[in-house]
């Protein structure tokens, strides 16, 4: 019988599928599902159905990352939902997912090769899985993208030449499904609430001001580069190309600067992330390298 699996990068959907809707940059803590899991999975394999003719679905492949060992309640209920396998890579401390492009390429290859599947539509615009892409066709099957939004700038060129086709879900499908807060913070990873219901860790007890924490980050970053020799500047510039924490004789002075300078209050772990975050955007940028491009992160979308 020939069947189809659809595999879906939750990263690239909620990001470029809220950006769709919204026509504006959204971080993905400030998406969420508007409707239940089932109700948009149903939507969408509708949707992916009509580009494969309507052949028989094996089942839909959800992939996603957490930054920890914890689940979401809505992954929770998409993992839960019959025909939908959940896999989860991980978020490092800047926000960006690790692992779940080798996730979508070993099931699109091991599906390809033991012939369960002879399409497959995979919603993604992470121009590294074009190896899938290429492999699964070596084995004849079909491969389409489904893509949302703007795809000159969300969607790598190189993935669409190697697609047998490329459709586009419409802004309107999004807009239904998805709900975006943007009165949520954007800054640092996205925020999964504590089990216990406490913040600690997660988002701070108090509101806060979002402009006056990136203007106290910003005001503190140019104050230690000030102090900073050129060498200096350039061996942390190469520390940050092999490792993803900043040193702690830097991180000390960042964390202990950017509190004094919003009153000394604490602040909480995923502040502590996002400031670091941009510290380290800040050195490559002083120094003059390039952060990946949006096509790269989008599979990450920002934090």
């Amino acid at each position: 019988m020939d069947r189809y699996g659809i595999f879906v990068d939750a990263g690239y959907f909620f990001a470029a599928g809220a950006q769709a809707a919204s026509k504006q940059h959204v971080s993905r803590r400030q998406v969420t599902l508007k409707s239940s899991p089932d109700a948009m999975i149903s939507d969408l394999c509708s949707k992916a159905g009509r580009i494969v003719d309507n052949i028989p679905l094996l089942r839909t492949y959800w992939y996603d990352a957490t930054p920890g060992s914890r689940l979401t309640p809505e992954q929770i209920s998409i993992a839960m939902l019959p025909g939908v396998k959940l896999r989860i890579g991980v978020l490092n401390n800047f926000g960006r997912q690790k692992g779940v492009d080798s996730l979508i390429v070993n099931d699109i290859i091991d599906l390809a090769r033991n012939r369960a599947i002879v399409d497959a539509v995979l919603m993604t615009g992470d121009e590294d899985l074009k190896l899938a892409v290429q492999v699964a066709q070596s084995f004849g099957v079909r491969v389409h993208i489904l893509g949302c939004g703007d795809l000159s700038r969300n969607m790598s060129e190189y993935l669409q030449m190697e697609a047998d086709s490329v459709s586009v879900l419409e802004d309107r499908w999004f807009a239904s499904h998805l709900n975006i807060n943007l009165d949520m913070p954007s800054y640092g990873a996205p925020y999964y609430p504590p089990a216990d219901g406490r913040t600690d860790g997660g988002l701070p007890r108090d509101p806060y001001d979002e402009e006056e924490f990136n203007e106290a980050v910003e005001s503190a970053i140019q104050e230690i580069f000030s102090t900073m020799s050129g060498d200096q500047m350039q061996h942390l510039d190469q520390h940050f190309a092999y490792q993803t924490f900043v040193p702690t004789e830097y991180d000390r002075r960042l964390v202990g600067t950017v509190a004094a300078k919003l009153n000394g209050r604490k602040l909480s772990l995923e502040e502590m992330r996002g400031l670091r975050g941009q510290f380290m955007n800040a050195v490559r940028v002083r120094n003059g390298d390039q952060w990946p491009s949006a096509k790269e992160e989008e599979s990450c979308p920002d934090a």
